[in-house]
């Protein structure tokens, strides 16, 4: 990608439904009156020397207004990388920060997902897949980072949707095939996402018919878990 990412479109026209409100560390996307079920998204690491936030970037502002154009509460986390003197220290702030969207009296505290993107992938393991509260249906993770110690953790406990581009980074490639082999070696339910001719960031670098169906499967997947069938 040569733009910067605040510069680059969404692979999708999604309307702005409901209505948005920054808190601490947040933006919060509110369709309606709850409590209803809620995402937290977790962008990765940005260059200090980007102007926008990552909150504010379309790429998370599309997933977080596709979210809410199915009744679903989609919170997008603006994480202080640059503040801290280690990744470690940002994973301590995640749990206080899906637990204030919990704590808001438009979400359903029992119906959580988290959704994690590229780097944002390092923050949820040592949380969420050594142990999985009865609150959080879902893990979603997109082009992830994934370390050893993600793999080593992965047991079987809430549902994986794994958005994977195949023209990812080899090294990268490497861990994520690693993280799918462990999900099937462990009974965990990993659902793989494929995107064949996708890059890293394919939802704002590829505008292409396969790029929209897998953000679509993604949110399907992510939806079908927190709202009951009807």
């Amino acid at each position: 990608m040569t733009q910067p990412p605040h510069e680059l479109a969404f692979v999708l026209d999604v309307p702005e439904t409901g209505r948005v409100r920054s808190d601490e560390g947040l933006d919060v996307y509110l369709p309606g009156d709850g409590p209803l079920p809620a995402v937290v998204i977790v962008p990765g690491p940005s260059p200090e020397a980007y102007p926008v936030r990552p909150r504010q970037w379309p790429l998370f502002t599309g997933y977080a207004r596709l979210l809410t154009s199915r009744g679903v509460v989609a919170a997008v986390a603006d994480l202080p990388y640059h503040n801290v003197t280690g990744w470690s220290e940002v994973s301590e702030l995640l749990p206080d920060l899906v637990e204030s969207v919990r704590a808001l009296p438009e979400v359903d505290a029992d119906r959580i997902a988290v959704w994690a993107f590229s780097g944002g992938g390092l923050l949820v393991s040592r949380w969420w897949f050594a142990e999985s509260p009865s609150w959080l249906r879902c893990l979603a993770l997109t082009y992830p980072m994934l370390g050893g110690e993600t793999t080593g953790l992965l047991s079987p406990g809430r549902p994986v949707v794994l958005t994977r581009v195949g023209l990812e980074s080899p090294n990268l490639q490497e861990e994520v095939d690693r993280f799918v082999a462990k999900g099937v070696s462990t009974g965990t339910s990993v659902h793989v996402i494929d995107v064949p001719e996708g890059h890293h960031g394919f939802d704002v670098a590829d505008h292409t018919d396969e790029s929209r169906a897998a953000v679509l499967a993604a949110v399907d997947f992510v939806v079908g878990h927190l709202v009951p069938a009807r």
